[in-house]
């Protein structure tokens, strides 16, 4: 029996043994394997423990057996029984020993199958755990378990850790947290690492992607600083930063770094800096960068022509557009539905629809698909032009070609509804983007009510107001305005007023919109209420609401010009 005992404890001691062996064949499972092991210990030892007691019970005799008060002896077991009842409980107790340290090491592979070892920032654990490697346990470690196989060389192992902890900064990078890529690019030199340009690369980039341009500056002052050149990526990083913050300046110093430092800029790099320019409507130096592209021998691409062309679009510039339109198809280059949307804006910006509509059967035509921007900006186009009917034409023709239109879309066709006055398009507008499954915003909703003001619709008004609070859309103070004008129309300031205090409930504050319109209805109340619209003018004076001309006028017809010009007076005077 003990020899039973000894060979259980001895296979299960084995296995812990081996646990123990794999513990000190790899650093980065230490921790895992040192709970596994000493698990398997106790499981060992408590087993082991139960079968010497049943041993010490088989020998122990008669006496060590409770006497019986009624006989004064002990209770007698025939030898034939106690011989089994022990003899079973030893088997059990062997079987114990050896299935449940098996039963623990199955449960626990279970539980970590597929995963590889992982190390959390020594500095801060709230990082997301290190990337795992893409070799084996046994190629991380400096020699194979049990002494099988070739170990690597400290060179390609260096390498998987440094790429390891690149992969880690890198996803700290793409999820803008950049405090956590600093610190892995710390972790890398406390492993005995040194990092190299893609470290630095990725650390500039998750301070880019965090918008704090000072911070990947001085990142890259360190990269230099110890030797790294930055390459094109470096750059065209802090550029594409800084065209983020406005700083198209700051954009412009980093490329004339580059080319400054002899590192050659790509189309990437001076698309940068168009893009940086047009986007603040400098056409002169986004035109400027370009003829230095052609320069150096660098071709544009699509990207540095539609940043032009938008440039173009957003001063109404139409024949500038079609300018850059026409050199870029001379390069070779294929206008994309980018391009062509950008064109159309132009006309837009200049209410020139017929050229719109050219150019948008000049896309078709080419085998470019126009998108829901693109008809939506045709239709924002009609809605300049308060050309109702086109704007519907445009949005059937939408829905022909099978794009589906958006918020945006209906957005530009209430508005040209707004502008016509026309509450029962605008109505109707509103209940076809229902039924396309399209929730509205507070803009869409904004311009029903503005049509219906126009409309002098004020049941309408009213019912648009409530379907966009039963929608769990919040009204704005815009939305107030327009509801309260044909109300103010009629001269219902009790109506008006009630407005007011429903907002201010809300906690908005009046402004100059609403103002205006408060004052209307003081103006056209019968009778006039001209010490309600000097009390509610000096609010808003008192209340930093600013004083445009629509507003003075409106004042003066509500008090008087005379009185007029002695509150705004006060409104003027310094406070």
């Amino acid at each position: 029996k003990k020899t039973n005992s000894a060979a259980a404890a001895g296979s299960a001691g084995s296995t812990s043994a081996a646990g123990m062996g794999v513990l000190s064949g790899s650093t980065l499972l230490a921790s895992s394997r040192l709970q596994s092991a000493a698990v398997l210990s106790a499981l060992t030892l408590g087993v082991f423990m139960i079968d010497l007691k049943l041993q010490e019970l088989s020998t122990g005799g008669a006496g060590d057996r409770p006497i019986d008060p009624s006989h004064g002896t002990a209770p007698q077991e025939t030898p034939h029984e106690c011989s089994w009842l022990y003899f079973a409980a030893e088997v059990l107790t062997v079987a114990g020993c050896m299935v449940l340290p098996a039963a623990f090491l199955q449960l626990r592979g279970k539980s970590t199958k597929g995963k590889s070892p992982k190390l959390r920032a020594s500095s801060q654990p709230s990082c997301p755990p290190l990337p795992s490697s893409k070799l084996s346990d046994a190629e991380d470690s400096p020699r194979s378990i049990g002494g099988r196989g070739t170990p690597p060389s400290e060179a390609s192992t260096g390498k998987s850790a440094l790429a390891r902890f690149n992969q880690a900064i890198s996803s700290a990078a793409r999820d803008g947290d950049t405090r956590c890529a600093e610190r892995w690019f710390n972790e890398i030199r406390k492993h005995g690492l040194v990092p190299d340009l893609v470290s630095y690369n990725s650390v500039i980039h998750a301070c880019a992607r965090q918008g704090d341009t000072a911070r990947a500056s001085q990142w890259m002052q360190k990269m230099r600083a110890i030797g790294v050149m930055p390459n094109t990526i470096s750059y065209n990083i802090l550029m594409d930063a800084c065209v983020k913050a406005e700083d198209a300046a700051g954009a412009e110093r980093w490329l004339l770094q580059m080319l400054e430092d002899g590192i050659e800029a790509n189309e990437i790099s001076y698309a940068t800096v168009i893009h940086a320019r047009a986007k603040n409507g400098d056409t002169a130096k986004a035109e400027g960068w370009l003829q230095e592209m052609l320069r150096r021998g660098v071709t544009p691409n699509v990207v540095s022509y539609n940043s032009l062309i938008y440039a173009c679009g957003r001063r109404g510039d139409i024949s500038g557009a079609e300018r850059w339109v026409q050199e870029m198809e001379a390069r070779g280059l294929e206008p994309r539905v980018t391009t062509y949307s950008a064109v159309v804006d132009a006309c837009a910006k200049s209410g020139d629809v017929l050229r719109a509509e050219r150019w948008m059967e000049r896309m078709i035509a080419r085998g470019v698909d126009p998108n829901v921007v693109s008809y939506s900006t045709m239709i924002d186009c009609c809605a300049k032009a308060e050309d109702l009917e086109r704007a519907e034409l445009w949005l059937c023709k939408m829905a022909e070609r099978g794009v589906q239109p958006n918020a945006h879309s209906f957005s530009a066709l209430i508005s040209a509804c707004s502008k016509r006055g026309n509450a029962d398009a605008a109505a109707r507008a509103l209940r076809r983007m229902e039924a396309a499954g399209i929730d509205g915003d507070v803009v869409v909703y904004g311009g029903v009510l503005d049509a219906c003001a126009k409309a002098g619709d004020v049941v309408r008004a009213k019912q648009v107001f409530q379907q966009m609070r039963s929608c769990g859309i919040r009204p704005n103070v815009i939305t107030y305005s327009a509801l309260a004008r044909p109300f103010a129309h009629r001269g219902d300031w009790v109506e008006v007023e009630s407005m007011a205090a429903e907002m201010k409930s809300e906690g908005l504050a009046v402004n100059e919109y609403f103002l205006y319109v408060l004052l209307l209805a003081y103006s056209t109340a019968k009778p006039r209420q001209p010490e309600k619209a000097e009390v509610a003018f000096l609010e808003a004076c008192r209340q930093r609401v600013e004083i445009n001309k629509h507003v003075s006028s409106v004042l003066a017809r509500a008090v008087g010009r005379a009185r007029s010009q002695e509150l705004l007076q006060v409104a003027r005077a310094p406070r």
